[in-house]
């Protein structure tokens, strides 16, 4: 019986006898261990339907940016099928899968067939790749090489090893230390083998405290613009991360061209409220957060002042926590911005972001990231404490992502840029506090 025809009876059930049937529970989705009950109006994207949905490409582009977590289905997650040496092919997924709808390569171009491509392994969580499927593999030393050379080795044919910059699609190099070693790249090495899963999960699955959650009392001058129908101006602070560095439509230009983080935030405040947002993008990759206050990393901020921007995101730390930026520095730095932003556009709201994590190889001196977060959440509390401001925390967010995955699943480069799904998360969980999808 369709879920929707499960509550109507029970609603009617109700009606007549006031009393509350066995097996009559709307709160509950179907599909669950019949553990915890679950109130539906807490996951206002549930889709009732899951179990004859189909792929809709209009679908995927509508709740593009909408946080997934609101809801039962998860669009196109990325995952990467991995050939181990002990035989087993398979690509892990977030959550044990009630229903897969699609499987596709990266470009969305390519669906594949279940039960001669792949099989679904709900236990487990994964995809697993038969011997004689047409999906692309990547052999487990790309990920988990203990040397150079064993890296190397297991590059598939087409990508080339460079000792310096590999800024290109076909050019790769390997960085690490006898504590580990890894590829760096921004070419289709990962990128070109994701499998972009589209599937039904059971909301009992989903964690707690680790997405941001929507509060209203804070942004409340940009709130009410939005909802007044006003026209706002948006400005974003950042290094590559939010430039759009790895995103397939703003940086690498290949299919299925995702927009990065800031221009989905800003289409998806459209989309919700049905006004115009003038996006002024002033991040630059390679730079820590000091920039926009020296040299000519000026120009950048004055462009952003002009603006007059009623909301700033603010995201750095990625190349501050390899730089040696100290906690207090990097506050200090912050809260200059800030000071310069209001100085321009007093009641600007602000979102401060702490960044999501490099590969944990790569990270150059363990907990600066939560030291980071600390001094956001310190400036909050003190200059934000009228509730203009409020702290996005995308380090958790990655770092439970790594629970399951294999970091160049978040990140196509494997150092420290996210990829399309990792974008777009940044968008559901910066627009989680902007608009409450609950009503």
């Amino acid at each position: 019986m369709k879920k929707r025809f499960k509550i109507l009876s029970c609603l009617f059930a109700l009606v007549l006898t006031g009393a509350v049937f066995a097996g009559c529970q709307p709160q509950e989705p179907s599909g669950g261990d019949g553990g915890d009950e679950i109130n539906l109006a807490d996951f206002p994207l549930y889709d009732e339907e899951y179990e004859t949905m189909s792929y809709s490409q209009d679908d995927y582009e509508e709740k593009m940016s909408q946080p997934y977590w609101l809801g039962n289905v998860i669009y196109n997650e990325l995952t990467l099928p991995i050939q181990y040496e002990n035989g087993q092919a398979y690509a892990n997924l977030l959550y044990a899968p009630l229903k897969v709808v699609s499987v596709m390569d990266q470009t969305l171009g390519v669906t594949y067939t279940e039960g001669v491509d792949y099989t679904v392994d709900t236990e487990n969580g994964r995809i697993v790749i038969p011997e004689d499927s047409s999906i692309p593999l990547l052999n487990e030393k790309v990920i988990t090489g203990t040397t150079k050379e064993e890296i190397q080795a297991a590059v598939p044919d087409g990508f080339e090893y460079t000792e310096g910059m590999p800024d290109n699609h076909t050019l790769y190099t390997i960085w690490g230390s006898d504590m580990g070693w890894y590829a760096y790249t921004e070419s289709a090495l990962f990128y070109g083998r994701y499998l972009s899963v589209t599937y039904a999960y059971d909301v009992r699955d989903l964690p707690d405290g680790i997405f941001s959650e929507y509060d209203a009392t804070v942004l409340n001058t940009l709130r009410r613009k939005l909802q007044n129908k006003e026209d706002i101006s948006m400005v974003v602070l950042g290094d590559s991360i939010s430039e759009g560095s790895s995103s397939t439509g703003d940086n690498l230009n290949v299919e299925p061209y995702t927009p990065c983080y800031a221009n989905q935030l800003a289409a998806e405040i459209e989309r919700a409220y049905g006004v115009n947002v003038t996006l002024t993008n002033s991040a630059k990759g390679g730079t820590v957060s000091e920039w926009p206050l020296t040299g000519e990393g000026t120009a950048a901020l004055n462009n952003a002042k002009t603006a007059v921007p009623d909301l700033c995101v603010i995201a750095y730390g990625m190349n501050d926590s390899t730089s040696g930026v100290s906690a207090i520095r990097y506050r200090d730095n912050i809260e200059n911005l800030i000071m310069e932003i209001k100085a321009a556009s007093p009641d600007c709201n602000f979102i401060l972001v702490n960044s999501f994590p490099c590969n944990p190889l790569y990270e150059r001196e363990p907990g600066i990231f939560d030291e980071y977060l600390a001094q956001l959440q310190d400036i909050v509390a003190d200059d934000g404490s009228d509730g203009s401001m409020v702290v996005v925390d995308m380090q958790k967010v990655g770092n439970y992502f790594l629970e399951k995955k294999n970091y160049c699943e978040i990140s196509s480069s494997n150092v420290n840029h996210p990829n399309d799904f990792m974008h777009r998360v940044y968008a559901m969980n910066l627009m989680q506090v902007i608009y409450n999808y609950k009503g």
